[in-house]
């Protein structure tokens, strides 16, 4: 003996087997239920499942933005993913992920594209300079091997602060530093300055000042 909601059931899934989607009134005088009865029940049951799966979102939604804003910063799906399986030992995909933000309006802002970055794939001052050191950044003379680069410094609210240095290779001394909200040329421009009028400071006459290339010091194509 079947129960009711089992008969419903029952021809739902011979529908569905046998491709039989005009025959719903015909199966269901056959199971001895009113058709009208059919369509209400699974209009319920699909209710049911909604109001599960938007509580199931909403509780994705809590788990989604607690990774969002992790310490102050805002993310996108890839960094929401990583922070919630390291941090939060919840496993989401990126599909889910991306949906839910979607749904709830979640919007990572865009990082602005560098553009010194663009400068120089436009102008083509992206070449490779010679590595005239080899690497040996100790040569035991001081003033003659610099060495520079730009260091991210983060503090409240997810703000960036940028250190640009140079230091001395062989003594390992901070020649001079800048300390800007940005990235502009200027940073380099006036960590370069401030070496330049410290009148304490001898540079050894074939002075070399060394950088990874980054791309604000490559723009600047300068020498010592």
């Amino acid at each position: 003996m079947y129960y009711l909601g089992e008969k419903y059931e029952l021809i739902k899934a011979t529908i569905k087997k046998y491709n039989l989607k005009n025959m719903i009134s015909y199966l269901c005088k056959v199971a001895d239920v009113s058709r009208s009865g059919y369509y209400k029940y699974f209009l319920v049951e699909n209710e049911k499942l909604r109001n599960f799966k938007e509580k199931q979102d909403l509780l994705a939604k809590e788990n989604v933005l607690k990774a969002f804003n992790y310490k102050g910063r805002k993310k996108g799906a890839r960094q929401i993913k990583m922070v919630l399986k390291d941090k939060f030992n919840i496993i989401y995909n990126l599909k889910r992920i991306r949906r839910i933000m979607n749904k709830y309006d979640i919007i990572c802002p865009f990082r602005r594209a560098n553009p010194y970055r663009r400068m120089m794939k436009a102008t083509k001052e992206h070449t490779i300079v010679p590595n005239l050191l080899n690497r040996e950044f100790k040569q035991g003379i001081p003033g003659k091997v610099l060495l520079t680069d730009i260091t991210y410094l983060r503090y409240k609210n997810g703000k960036k602060a940028y250190l640009s240095t140079i230091k001395d290779s062989s003594t390992n001394e901070i020649l001079a530093h800048y300390v800007s909200d940005n990235l502009r040329l200027n940073i380099v421009l006036n960590t370069l300055k401030k070496l330049t009028l410290n009148k304490t400071l001898k540079l050894h006459s074939e002075a070399i000042l060394h950088s990874d290339q980054g791309v604000t010091i490559r723009a600047l194509n300068f020498k010592v």
